[in-house]
């Protein structure tokens, strides 16, 4: 059994606009930047430490958000969101719930949110 929650939706910004409120939208929701991942453009990682948005859960989670330009109005995100132990290896087993999937629809509602266009 995978635990690992892989997402994607086109939304109506350009990527530059999307990475930036995700970062915002990331930190929001407590999440930290991990030690071991490298920085590649056009993505963005973070860690839960069992708490996103102030919920708790069992387990620390990596949240993964890769942003792809399709245009200057539209872009496509995904998110992988997986359990992971204290050194930040991905687990296999001993999972309580389905933390992955809570962390990444914490990210998209936010992210939604943020993006939806201000009546005016």
């Amino acid at each position: 059994m995978s635990y690992a929650v892989k997402d994607s939706k086109e939304l109506p910004r350009g990527a530059a606009d999307v990475l930036a409120a995700a970062a915002e939208v990331i930190s929001q929701l407590g999440g930290k930047p991990p030690k071991k991942v490298p920085e590649v453009a056009g993505q963005l990682a973070a860690d839960f430490n069992k708490e996103v948005g102030g919920q708790a859960f069992g387990n620390r989670v990596r949240l993964i958000v890769r942003v792809a330009g399709d245009g200057a109005a539209r872009c496509t995100t995904s998110v992988e969101a997986y359990p992971v132990d204290p050194l930040g290896n991905r687990l296999q087993f001993g999972v309580v719930g389905e933390p992955g999937r809570l962390v990444a629809a914490a990210f998209w509602q936010r992210l939604e949110t943020r993006l939806k266009p201000t009546a005016g």
